[in-house]
């Protein structure tokens, strides 16, 4: 069963995104396994509830359906809050120099543009 935007916002709230938002580089430490468990607990609802068990990101809004339609994601403006809170996300969590505010900050954005679609 698919889900509309409003759903996929709402399981991306948690009450730490502001005080993952506000921290730094020097006592981001204490936060990174929260976030990684909020991170990949969005992934897994995705694919239990629509998604095609492949990562969730721009170039793939599977599941994410609008009035009954799939979501096609069009050009830099669409795509790039997507970018920033799944795929770059994914490809620096557990790296060196993650830097979990702009993580947070992304996900904070993407409910944003979630709740205006």
């Amino acid at each position: 069963m698919p889900f509309d935007p409003a759903q996929l916002a709402a399981q991306m709230q948690n009450p730490n995104l502001a005080t993952w938002a506000n921290c730094d580089l020097n006592n981001q430490a204490q936060y990174i396994a929260a976030y990684t468990v909020y991170f990949n607990g969005i992934q897994t609802w995705i694919d239990q509830n629509g998604g095609d068990g492949n990562p969730f990101g721009w170039d793939n809004v599977n599941g994410l359906e609008v009035n009954g339609l799939q979501v096609v994601l069009q050009g830099p403006a669409q795509k790039a809050p997507f970018n920033d809170a799944f795929n770059d996300v994914r490809a620096h969590l557990g790296q060196p120099g993650f830097r979990l505010f702009q993580a947070a900050e992304a996900n904070q954005r993407l409910i944003t543009v979630l709740s205006r679609m």
